[in-house]
């Protein structure tokens, strides 16, 4: 039947059937939005064999310390869209793309405050070997798959180099390290040093040189809290965030895949 015939009340029922299915779509779409922030930040912190119990803590009370640190309180509440943090441990048996301490929004130190207390509360529940490869793939897949989208970098500390590799590629540190490079995500090093070479090696295998990221060494365990305030403040503050003129061209191409990516992954968790 042509449509100009078709009953007054059948084409009406059609246009709100029409309506209903784009509002419908439109509501699909905007619940897969992620929420626009000025960074996101991804903490990855070392649980192999090499750290033992009382390192363990100091490394963990440093990251609880930065938090309540007026100067990081200061640089978080400065980012009008608010930071996305969340925490996670690595070894060649702890790889798990689900945060320790689940992603968090902090927009002033109220909530950084909070966000400490939660890492306080975690446990060296296990070890293994020294795989940062897999705590680079855990975190770039806790990247994807939140719910946030914003400039990305993953926070590496650890003691030492690579003796373990994932079971799934990227299967070396500098391979994983690329492949985050490669969907803008930048990594940033925080090395505990004692190990030889190891601050070379964070150099040349860790941190990436496009996004260009950067190493703040601590001399050893208990110069963990004074380096891990200087990244974090660092990593907030201006050095995270692009300028204006970067987002032309093939950055703004991979700032669209990135967000495309990001929806697909969480109309899927949906």
């Amino acid at each position: 039947m042509n449509s100009s015939f078709r009953p007054l009340w059948k084409r009406a029922s059609l246009a709100s059937a029409a309506v209903a299915t784009s509002t419908l779509l439109s509501a699909s779409m905007a619940s897969a939005a992620p929420t626009l922030v000025d960074l996101e930040l991804f903490l990855s912190l070392d649980n192999s064999g090499s750290i033992d119990g009382s390192e363990y803590i100091l490394q963990r009370d440093g990251y609880v310390a930065a938090f309540r640190d007026t100067a990081v309180q200061a640089a978080i509440a400065s980012k009008p869209n608010g930071v996305a943090v969340a925490l996670g441990q690595w070894s060649s048996t702890a790889q798990s793309p689900t945060p320790l301490v689940g992603w968090s929004l902090l927009r002033n130190g109220v909530d950084a405050d909070a966000f400490a207390l939660a890492i306080s509360g975690i446990t060296q529940f296990e070890s293994g070997s020294t795989c940062v490869a897999c705590g680079i793939n855990a975190a770039v897949a806790a990247l994807q798959a939140n719910a946030y989208q914003g400039p990305s970098i993953i926070d590496v500390s650890g003691d030492g180099a690579e003796n373990a590799f994932p079971t799934s590629a990227p299967f070396t540190t500098a391979a994983a390290r690329d492949a985050a490079a490669a969907l803008g995500i930048k990594i940033n090093g925080l090395p505990i040093l004692g190990e030889a070479g190891l601050l070379q090696w964070y150099t040349d295998n860790v941190v990436t040189t496009v996004p260009k990221g950067f190493v703040e060494p601590a001399n050893d365990f208990p110069a963990f809290n004074d380096a891990i305030r200087k990244k974090i403040v660092r990593e907030i503050t201006g050095d995270a965030v692009p300028g204006p003129l970067p987002i032309l061209g093939a950055g703004m191409a991979l700032g669209f895949s990135r967000r495309l990516r990001k929806r697909i992954n969480l109309a899927t968790l949906a």
